[in-house]
C-alpha cells in the first residue's frame, strides 16, 4: 500500500481561489476526490512551476504516535519543494468544543515542531467538522470558540468545482471502490484472456491494438468502427455502461505488452490539454478496465489510470489506482516511477514536457521485458 502522505496535485488554474477558511474547507473534498474524515489535509503552496497547491492527505495519528506521524508528514511536505502550507484537520467533534479540547491539538503541535526551522512557512491552521472551524494560528481568546463556516461561500466554491468537473465521492472507501476488483467480471475476463492466442505478426498486432486503444481512450480521436461496437466497446464508452468482457480482455491483454503500453502512454500524456471534463469518459473507462482486470493483469491499466488521473487533477484517484497496481504486481516498475514522481509533487505539465521529447519510434524500439 502507498503511504498515507502521498501528495495529490490540483492543476487547473481556473479553479476558485482560496481566500478564507470557508473556501479552504470547501476546496478539500473536490480536490481530494472524496469527503475527508479524521485526517489532515495540507495545501502546500509555492511549489516550483505550479499555479495551484499540492495536496497532501494523511490520517490523524493514534494517541502517542504524533511525533512519528508528524515527521512522516513533514517529510512529504518538504519533498514538494514548496514554501508555505495551509493545514486543515478534519474530525467529528461537537460544535460546542473549545479549541484546546480538540483531539487534533497534539498532532498539530507535533507537526509545527517538525516543520520548525525548515523552509516551509505554516500559514493557516484550522480544525473543522464541516460545519464550523477552529483557528489554531490565532492567539486571540475569542478564537477558542468555533466559527461558523459561511454557507454562501461554501456553496459558491463547491458549485465552481462541479462546473470544472470535480465531483467528490462520499468517502475514501467509495473512491477506492472505483478500482477494486469486481469478482464476477474478473472471472469472465480471465476466461477470455485464457482463450486469446499469441500474436503471430507482433508488430502488425501492435499497430492494430494501438489504433484501437487510441480511438477508445483519447478524447477527440475517432472511435473504432460502429460496425464492431460490441467488440470495440464504443457503445460502452459513450453510454457509460460496464465494459464488455471481450473488449476488456482485449484491452488488458494489449496493455500487458510494454511497447503498446508505453506508446499509448505517450499519446495520452502529450495529447492536447482538453477541458478536464472531456477526459471523463477516458478516466471512467480506464477505471472500469482496472476493476475487471484479473489478478496478475491489473498493474498496467491501473498505472495508466493513475497517471492520466493525476495529470487531470484527480490525485486521490491516482493514489488508490497506484495502490491497486503495486498490490497486483509489487515489482511493476512504471507504478513505482509514477509513485516517486507524484510523491515529489512534480507538476504534471513538467512530465508532459519531458515526455514530449520522446518519439513513438523510441517507444516502439524499447526492450519489452519487465514492467
Amino acid at each position: 500500500m502507498l503511504p498515507h502522505g502521498v501528495p495529490m496535485t490540483a492543476t487547473d488554474p481556473q479553479l476558485p481561489p482560496i481566500t478564507c477558511p470557508s473556501s479552504l474547507v470547501a476546496s478539500c473534498a473536490p480536490l481530494l476526490g472524496f469527503t475527508p474524515e479524521r485526517c489532515l489535509v495540507a495545501f502546500v503552496l509555492g511549489v516550483p512551476g505550479r499555479f495551484g497547491p499540492v495536496l497532501v492527505r494523511i490520517d490523524l495519528p493514534r494517541a502517542g504516535a504524533e511525533s512519528a506521524w508528524a515527521e512522516e508528514l513533514a517529510g512529504s511536505i518538504r519533498g514538494t519543494g514548496g514554501t508555505g502550507v495551509d493545514l486543515v484537520a478534519w474530525c467529528d467533534v461537537p460544535d460546542t468544543s473549545t479549541r484546546q479540547a480538540l483531539v487534533t491539538v497534539p498532532a498539530l503541535h507535533a507537526l509545527w515542531a517538525a516543520l520548525d526551522g525548515t523552509a516551509i512557512d505554516v500559514l493557516a491552521t484550522l480544525t473543522t467538522n464541516g460545519r464550523v472551524c477552529w483557528l489554531h494560528d490565532c492567539p486571540d481568546l475569542c478564537c477558542e470558540r468555533p466559527r461558523p463556516l459561511d454557507p454562501a461561500v461554501m456553496t459558491a466554491v463547491q458549485a465552481e468545482y462541479v462546473y470544472a468537473g470535480y465531483a467528490p465521492l462520499g468517502s475514501r472507501e467509495a473512491l477506492a471502490a472505483r478500482v477494486a476488483p469486481d469478482a464476477s467480471r474478473t472471472r469472465c475476463v480471465a476466461r477470455s484472456l485464457r482463450n486469446r492466442r499469441p500474436a503471430r505478426a507482433l508488430e502488425r498486432w501492435r499497430d492494430i491494438e494501438l489504433a484501437h486503444l487510441t480511438g477508445l481512450l483519447l478524447p477527440g480521436e475517432p472511435p473504432p468502427s460502429r460496425s464492431s461496437a460490441l467488440h470495440s466497446g464504443t457503445a460502452a464508452r459513450f453510454l457509460g455502461t460496464p465494459v464488455d468482457a471481450r473488449l476488456a480482455a482485449r484491452a488488458i491483454h494489449a496493455l500487458a505488452d510494454i511497447t503498446v503500453r508505453d506508446t499509448l502512454l505517450l499519446r495520452l500524456v502529450v495529447a492536447d490539454d482538453h477541458d478536464p471534463r472531456a477526459w471523463r469518459d477516458t478516466i471512467d473507462l480506464m477505471a472500469d478496465l482496472t476493476r475487471c482486470a484479473p489478478t496478475g493483469w491489473a498493474a498496467p491499466p491501473a498505472t495508466l489510470l493513475a497517471i492520466v488521473a493525476w495529470m487531470r487533477g484527480e490525485g486521490a484517484l491516482a493514489s488508490v489506482a497506484l495502490a491497486r497496481a503495486v498490490k497486483d504486481d509489487p515489482g511493476y516498475r512504471l507504478a513505482h516511477l509514477a509513485r516517486e514522481v507524484i510523491g515529489r509533487g512534480m507538476d504534471p505539465r513538467e512530465w508532459r514536457r519531458s515526455m514530449s521529447g520522446l518519439t513513438e519510434a523510441q517507444c516502439r524500439g524499447r526492450d519489452t521485458t519487465g514492467g
